[in-house]
């Protein structure tokens, strides 16, 4: 009897068409350009091998590595974006309404763009999958205002277990006679 093992939840960002289309873009120069240049610089370092001697032979050796990983990350840039796009749109059709209650909040380090986050804690909930825990980091300015009881709304693939949250509710706005001065 072969035991199943349950999926680990996973945080999405959700990525549109544009982002998508923006990545693949630039992975795609990234790819071919430096591929280019990887196969140039391989083929004129050998036929140069012996006319220049080994001085050549180190810095092109030394120039292929360079944009053979360019290359790679022009390629796995492509590979990326159109994963995260086909895991958004399953989650978009294959998804369920859900709720995540946070159970703890505490602050994050920031992005590589120095944009402030916060971790929050939290348990997920709804019809179609067993409840689940995960913790995981969101940005500050879309979940700083989350605080410990907020229920925020989600979407879950069963299947996967792969969730995004929506923004928390706004705050209820003071009614009219309730001014303190």
């Amino acid at each position: 009897m072969a035991a199943t093992r349950t999926p680990q939840p996973v945080l999405l960002e959700p990525q549109g068409p544009v982002i998508t289309a923006i990545a693949c873009t630039v992975g795609a120069g990234l790819f071919l350009g430096a591929g280019g240049v990887c196969v140039y610089l391989a083929a004129r370092t050998v036929a140069d091998l012996r006319a220049t001697g080994s001085g050549w032979a180190v810095v092109g050796i030394g120039l292929v590595l360079v944009a053979g990983f360019v290359a790679a990350v022009g390629a796995s840039t492509v590979v990326s974006a159109r994963a995260e796009r086909r895991a958004t749109l399953r989650l978009a059709s294959h998804g369920v309404d859900a709720t995540a209650l946070v159970l703890a909040v505490a602050s994050a380090p920031p992005t590589n763009d120095d944009h402030y986050q916060v971790r929050l804690r939290m348990r997920v909930s709804g019809p179609g999958f067993e409840p689940f825990d995960h913790s995981g980091d969101v940005l500050g300015y879309l979940f700083g205002g989350a605080a410990q009881g907020t229920v925020l709304p989600a979407r879950v693939d069963p299947a996967t277990r792969t969730f995004t949250l929506g923004s928390p509710p706004a705050p209820p706005a003071p009614r009219p006679g309730d001014a303190r001065g």
